[in-house]
Order: C-alpha cells, then sequence, then structure tokens
C-alpha cells in the first residue's frame, strides 16, 4: 500500500487526537516514533491494517469505527486535497462514485506498485448503486467510511451496507438523483 495510506491515518489521529497518540499508535505497532512515512513509499499491506486496529486500541474504540473515521477523513478531507483533479470533475457524489474505477485505472497507470481496489457497478435504479469490489487485499470493510465520506464531501446523505464484497448504497439527496 503506498505511503499516502498512512500520512492521512497521520494526520486524522493528530488533528483529532494529538502528536501523543499518533506516537503511541506508531509505539504500539513497534515502529519508531520519529518515523516519517512518504506518501509514495510502499508499505506492507499487513502493516497498515494492523496500524489502523492499533490506533483503535489507543484511541479506544473498535476497529470498525476507526475503520469508518479514516474512510471518512480519506474521502472529504485528505483525498480532495490531495487528488482534487478527479473530485473537481464530478457534481455529485454519485457521479464520483461511478468514476471512481477510472481514477483507479488512472493511478494504477501513473504510480509505481499502486494497487487500489477495482470495481464494477450496477447502476440501474437512480437511487441506488452497488459497487463490487474487487483487490486481493480485501480491505472492503473501510469501503462505508469512504463512501459516507464522499456523501458528506458533495453535502448528500448517503446509507451503506455491505454484502460480501458488494457496497450497497442508497442516496437520500435529491442532488444524487438528479445527477442520475
Amino acid at each position: 500500500m503506498k505511503g499516502t495510506i498512512v500520512k492521512c491515518l497521520e494526520e486524522l489521529i493528530r488533528k483529532n487526537f494529538g502528536d501523543d497518540k499518533w506516537k503511541a499508535v506508531l509505539a504500539a505497532e513497534g515502529i519508531d516514533d520519529a518515523r516519517v512515512f512518504s506518501t509514495m513509499e510502499d508499505v506492507p499491506d499487513g502493516t497498515v491494517v494492523e496500524m489502523i486496529g492499533k490506533a483503535a486500541a489507543v484511541l479506544g474504540i473498535s476497529k470498525e469505527a476507526a475503520m469508518e473515521a479514516f474512510g471518512m477523513h480519506w474521502s472529504k478531507t485528505y483525498a480532495p486535497r490531495v487528488y482534487g483533479v478527479f473530485f473537481e470533475k464530478a457534481k455529485s457524489a454519485r457521479e464520483f462514485l461511478l468514476s471512481l474505477d477510472g481514477v483507479h485505472d488512472t493511478v494504477t497507470r501513473r504510480m509505481e506498485n499502486a494497487r487500489p481496489p477495482r470495481f464494477v457497478y450496477d447502476d440501474a435504479q437512480p437511487e441506488r448503486l452497488v459497487m463490487r469490489y474487487d483487490s486481493p487485499r480485501g480491505l472492503v470493510a473501510l469501503m462505508p467510511g469512504l463512501v459516507k465520506g464522499v456523501g458528506a464531501l458533495y453535502g448528500e446523505q448517503i446509507d451503506v451496507a455491505l454484502a460480501g464484497n458488494e457496497v450497497r448504497i442508497h442516496f437520500n439527496s435529491a442532488a444524487s438523483r438528479r445527477a442520475a
């Protein structure tokens, strides 16, 4: 996984809980607290997953809550700042989510060793969207927070449920229905 994922986690924890909590996460993972991650470096998938688990323990929250907080921060704050051009093209959460496989295709071609998940869509109903998650990493559990964060970014209420590798999304806002 790219270091940008760790940088996002670091930013989330430092901003909302303080530097000491980030240092505690690093210590729990056995990483020197002076360690600086580069956005482009390759970080083992297992290390990143374990860091999210360690963050949950340090913060006293469930792993699911930590994953949702990460997803929200990634989609609403971090990614729009770092990858803004992709977000600026879409006028709604639905439009952005439908472009996500193309975004990941572009990232895969431009960034060495990038392996983001891929998606296949069922978008037959304007108020619903099913994204079939495809990745050997098996991090589909991050998707609800990521999708809710996209909704928050576009000012839309979105309900998300997982069924295996399917991310089932219901759009509650008029903006979502207009973009369909």
